[in-house]
């Protein structure tokens, strides 16, 4: 009788789902994407998240005997030996037990781990980090996150909190950000910054294609706009994206001077425009690398928005946090 694995990406935004054949293939190809139900209480964040997975199950038509076990990937603060979301105040979640409601709910074995640890992991058995003992994984979109695998494990840290790129300073003297610090590196390198440099240099009278396609309502600016005026060659997109590399290039090159992995895979929505950053970040690589980049180094997810349950899969075949 063929055995499954079921995976769960919860986000803010959104919450998905697949089942994943014994050998690693998502069955019919088939994801299952619901909007989170965020903001309306811990108890109804988790029975969206848990019609989720019964949802999918149903679609499939597979019976939950027939499944193996669950893996989940959400964003931190975690602890996963425990199974529980510390702190995750979309959800309303403080504290929260995850792994031990979805065991009641689901008389199966349960495995949390961070999101971006899962991207990692799927990338360094499947994606852009195959071959590689040592590999970073990082999102860009509307934040930056990050997962490590150091000898072909994932790297958590001593309390869980390895991988969290975003927060390292990269202006000392920068913008202040919520978590605390200033000059995090999200906040200029994130899918969220380039949209907040677009909107002052629109109020400050700079002009743009990007500009025009969002009539100039800094309430229409988003990412998509500034690539389709790169792609027109716009002078003002062209450059947004070169100091996108260079963001980019900075915080790449701390994490690379610190761990010098073999590789650093990127994936999230601003990879959209690789083509238009890549040159830019990867010259800054160079400058500022204790040691030599290769072009080969610097690489981007082919996994696209199912890296994360590819890596929830993996988490249930090693059977381990």
């Amino acid at each position: 009788m063929s055995k499954y694995y079921l995976s769960l990406d919860i986000g803010g935004t959104k919450t998905s789902a697949s089942v994943f054949s014994e050998n690693g293939e998502i069955v019919n190809n088939y994801v299952l994407k619901r909007k989170s139900e965020t903001f309306k209480g811990k108890e109804a964040v988790y029975q969206n998240t848990k019609k989720v997975l019964e949802d999918i199950l149903a679609k499939l038509s597979i019976k939950r005997e027939d499944v193996t076990a669950i893996g989940v990937g959400s964003p931190g603060p975690l602890d996963t030996k425990e199974g529980i979301i510390i702190h995750a105040p979309l959800m309303g979640w403080e504290n929260f037990p995850i792994v031990e409601r979805l065991k009641e709910d689901f008389k199966l074995p349960v495995l949390l781990d961070n999101d971006a640890n899962l991207g990692a992991l799927a990338e360094v058995r499947c994606g852009e980090g195959r071959g590689c003992k040592n590999l970073i994984y990082m999102t860009v979109s509307t934040g930056c996150g990050g997962g490590i695998i150091i000898n072909n494990n994932i790297y958590r840290g001593s309390h869980d909190g390895a991988g969290e790129v975003g927060h390292m300073s990269i202006l000392p003297e920068g913008i202040d950000c919520p978590c605390g610090s200033k000059g995090c590196f999200e906040l200029y390198a994130s899918g969220t910054a380039i949209n907040e440099r677009m909107k002052a240099d629109m109020l400050a009278g700079k002009k743009s294609l990007a500009f025009e396609l969002a009539d100039y309502d800094p309430d229409k600016i988003e990412g998509s706009l500034l690539l389709e005026a790169a792609s027109k060659n716009d002078e003002y997109a062209l450059e947004a994206y070169k100091l996108e590399g260079y963001y980019l290039g900075l915080g790449i090159a701390n994490l690379l001077n610190i761990l010098d992995t073999e590789a650093i895979v990127l994936g999230g929505g601003v990879t959209k425009a690789k083509e238009y950053f890549h040159h830019s970040c990867i010259s800054t690589l160079k400058e500022r690398c204790v040691h030599r980049v290769d072009e080969g180094m610097l690489r981007y997810s082919k996994l696209n928005d199912s890296v994360v349950l590819y890596g929830a899969y993996y988490l249930c075949k090693d059977g381990k946090n």
